[in-house]
């Protein structure tokens, strides 16, 4: 847990970062009844697929929260994301909205 809170740290992200993948990891962990680096991919598979089975909001936060938490964790002790074969989060590219003068004004009528 050290080495974890370590790395994420060190990467620059806060404490409240660490505070929510570390509670990702545990659950993972609690579910199997141990750490996640002694689980084989298609364990991992298995969980991230209960998890989105198991979830009704579109956004997938605790999907993502558990994925990015694993590879602090995998990154923290050494190991490549390829060890569990963690999926890779797509990021939506959206555009802004931007509004005309026009459509500003009308807003503001």
């Amino acid at each position: 847990m050290h080495r974890f809170e370590r790395t994420v740290s060190v990467l620059g992200r806060s404490q409240s970062t660490f505070q929510n993948y570390s509670r990702h990891v545990a659950a993972v962990s609690l579910h199997f009844g141990k750490i996640p680096t002694e689980l084989d991919p298609e364990q991992i598979h298995d969980y991230l697929f209960y998890l989105q089975k198991k979830s009704k909001s579109p956004s997938q936060s605790y999907f993502k929260h558990t994925v990015y938490g694993l590879r602090f964790l995998l990154k923290s002790e050494g190991l490549s994301y390829d060890y569990l074969s963690l999926p890779e989060i797509k990021r939506e590219k959206k555009l802004p909205v931007v509004f005309s003068k026009q459509e500003v004004w009308q807003i503001h009528a």
